[in-house]
């Protein structure tokens, strides 16, 4: 197995045979609780033995990190593919040795994977804000220990060009 990078974090699935690793400082660290968010989530989590991934308040928490910075380091063979529908532009990757969501992507160019924060060993970065928050389930409560926008704030949306530009200058 390949050495850890500097400055890395490693995610692991639940049984451990699937390993990523983010290297870098993440761009954000969110709970989203966007439609597709909790669908997706809710869908993850109902496959046989797959743990939880959404917070208490039925948001999902990521670590969003430049899809540069993301490699699979063991057990590329067992991560697969899930969307809600066939023309959905999101993907959730899980471990199918023990149905653990590990990322969250898209089909278009967008630079970023969102990394399941429930799988992340150490280090977690601490939550920065709940976004899209407009969209929570029923009853449920946001709690009011982080920034919580309806939206996508412009702070998120800052941070997300921040990450982009970089990767542009390279090519």
């Amino acid at each position: 197995m390949p050495e850890p990078l500097k400055n890395s974090l490693t995610v692991r699935c639940s049984c451990g045979r699937v390993q990523l690793e983010a290297a870098g400082a993440p761009i954000i660290s969110l709970a989203c609780h966007c439609d597709d968010c909790q669908a997706g989530s809710l869908a993850v989590e109902a496959l046989p033995g797959a743990a939880p991934v959404r917070d208490a308040a039925g948001g999902t928490p990521y670590v969003l990190y430049r899809k540069d910075r993301v490699t699979c380091i063991e057990g590329a063979t067992l991560l697969k593919s899930y969307k809600l529908k066939d023309i959905s532009a999101t993907n959730r990757i899980v471990a199918t040795c023990c149905n653990a969501a590990m990322t969250m992507g898209f089909d278009d160019s967008r630079h970023w994977v969102s990394m399941y924060r429930a799988r992340f060993e150490t280090d977690v970065p601490p939550l920065e804000m709940r976004i899209c928050t407009k969209f929570k389930a029923g009853d449920s409560v946001i709690p009011d220990d982080l920034p919580a926008y309806p939206g996508f704030p412009l702070k998120f949306m800052a941070k997300l060009v921040a990450a982009w530009i970089p990767m542009l200058l390279r090519r």
